[in-house]
């Protein structure tokens, strides 16, 4: 029998940015306070979150000018069918280490240390396997993830195959809560580098875990105190690691919607263990938007990258939208929450994005892009190339966005945002995906991806010789691509 959806919970609520929670509440009349909700694109499309399923529950914060919004519907527990709300308590998963390291920060302005030190500087001896072809690991390669550790201390990837899937959290919520600071210094020891530091970002919960320990061994004080002391207490946040009142903790729900493990291992709470509101991620959203703190300032300088393409600074990825509007974010997943927030500095504007549903990481995103439209519109520069496209039939690419980039000098295409735009092309006409994705080739030709990308459009426009030949020049510049592999040696078979 089929369940009917939660109720949605329309729950709009306008607060002054960092004050408590019930200072500058709008009131309206109920009757008024529907029409209000009714007629609000953002709230409209927050509910569409709930009931298209992407999660039981969601809670939003837009914060704007100064001011912040919450946006809420469905519940925060199948079980208790208690209403989404503000204040209830998500957990954030890896938007945990942009707080770890901006602990690191407040040690570097304070002079306590500097960006280039050698993390062993800052560990007793024993640990000379943090060096690879002579470069050592760095605080900069920690905090740009570029550190080449490994994914997760303990590794917990021997689980993998060798318990049901249903199980697979419990075991891993086992293993992390019986591991502290003493056992990952051990393991640490242990660990063989998977590249020379400071070369390719990749996801490590481990980078951020000796973070958090760097960060007690220079303060001599634990995590939790020095995130009240650094975060927290300034912004008038509740304690991320710290007990949570009745009935305000939210049940999060695996990607096949069964309840999952709660989240709460102090070994790990520097990487992804933290837990705040919507309220207290506006706080500090709202602190990143003002940048009025020296340390939080310095968090969003790049260090890694250009956010011409894409950026890394302190864990903040930095990047500019199609109109050239540059934007920080960072997303986060647990065993059964998503997260993810973002800020637009010049626009004086950011969102916060808490879902129960561990499925719902990219759909998070995508809502907080949605919102962005909505409030501020679609880039006019993108919009109008899409419209000369679409009227040209794609017949000239690279002339109709040299005639649109005249018009609009902001238009900002990167390869990601083309590359996606060619496949959204591909099924319905490879023609028109073939001449996005040569541009793409053309103008970032030292990328492996945009020549697999168009060899795979060419090939679907029936030009055998010409993808095979498209496909050589991708693997060359990326020997490991198994793709192109694979695809020369199905095409030379092909009749």
């Amino acid at each position: 029998m089929q369940q009917n959806a939660p109720a949605l919970r329309l729950n709009r609520r306008r607060l002054l940015a960092l004050m408590p929670a019930a200072a500058g509440a709008t009131l309206l009349l109920p009757g008024l306070a529907r029409a209000a909700v009714a007629a609000d694109p953002v709230q409209a499309l927050v509910d569409d979150f709930v009931a298209s399923g992407k999660a039981p529950g969601v809670s939003v914060a837009v914060i704007r000018d100064g001011s912040t919004h919450f946006y809420n519907a469905g519940v925060i527990s199948r079980t208790t069918n208690a209403p989404a709300t503000e204040h209830a308590v998500h957990e954030i998963g890896s938007i945990s280490k942009t707080f770890t390291s901006l602990l690191l920060a407040h040690a570097i302005e304070e002079g306590r240390a500097r960006i280039d030190d050698d993390v062993r500087r800052h560990l007793p001896p024993g640990y000379d396997n943090l060096v690879r072809d002579g470069r050592p690991i760095r605080l900069a390669d920690l905090v740009t993830t570029t550190s080449a550790l490994q994914d997760n201390l303990p590794d917990w990837s021997g689980f993998f195959g060798k318990v049901p899937p249903e199980q697979l959290l419990v075991e891993v919520s086992k293993l992390l809560k019986s591991y502290d600071p003493a056992n990952f210094l051990t393991d640490l020891k242990t660990v063989t580098l998977l590249d020379v530091p400071g070369r390719t970002p990749r996801h490590s919960n481990t980078a951020s875990q000796l973070q958090g320990v760097l960060a007690e061994r220079i303060y001599g004080a634990p995590y939790d105190a020095l995130l009240t002391r650094f975060v927290e207490k300034p912004l008038g946040m509740r304690a991320g690691g710290g007990a949570v009142p009745p009935g305000l903790l939210v049940t999060g729900y695996s990607s096949k919607g069964v309840e999952a493990p709660t989240l709460d291992m102090p070994a790990i709470r520097a990487a992804g263990g933290l837990r705040y509101s919507a309220v207290d991620m506006a706080r500090y959203v709202a602190a990143h938007i003002s940048a009025g703190d020296p340390a939080i300032a310095r968090t969003h300088r790049p260090l890694f990258g250009t956010p011409e393409t894409r950026a890394v600074g302190f864990h903040w990825v930095i990047a500019k939208t199609a109109d050239s509007q540059t934007y920080l974010r960072h997303s986060g997943g647990t065993f059964g929450q998503s997260s993810y927030c973002d800020f637009y500095p010049a626009r004086r504007y950011g969102a916060v994005v808490l879902a129960n549903s561990a499925a719902a990481q990219d759909t998070s995103q995508a809502l907080a892009d949605a919102i962005h439209t909505a409030l501020f519109g679609p880039p006019l520069g993108l919009k109008a190339l899409e419209a000369a496209l679409e009227r040209s039939n794609y017949a000239d690419v690279p002339g109709t966005i040299a005639a649109t980039r005249a018009r609009f000098p902001d238009l900002h295409l990167t390869e990601d945002r083309m590359n996606n735009w060619g496949y959204r092309l591909l099924g319905t006409s490879p023609r028109a995906a073939r001449g996005i994705f040569a541009w793409n080739a053309a103008q970032f030709p030292d990328s492996w991806n945009t020549h697999d990308s168009l060899a795979e459009a060419i090939a679907a426009t029936g030009d055998k010789a010409g993808a095979i030949a498209e496909y050589r020049r991708s693997l060359a510049l990326n020997p490991a691509n198994d793709n192109a592999t694979q695809m020369i040696a199905k095409l030379e078979k092909a009749p």
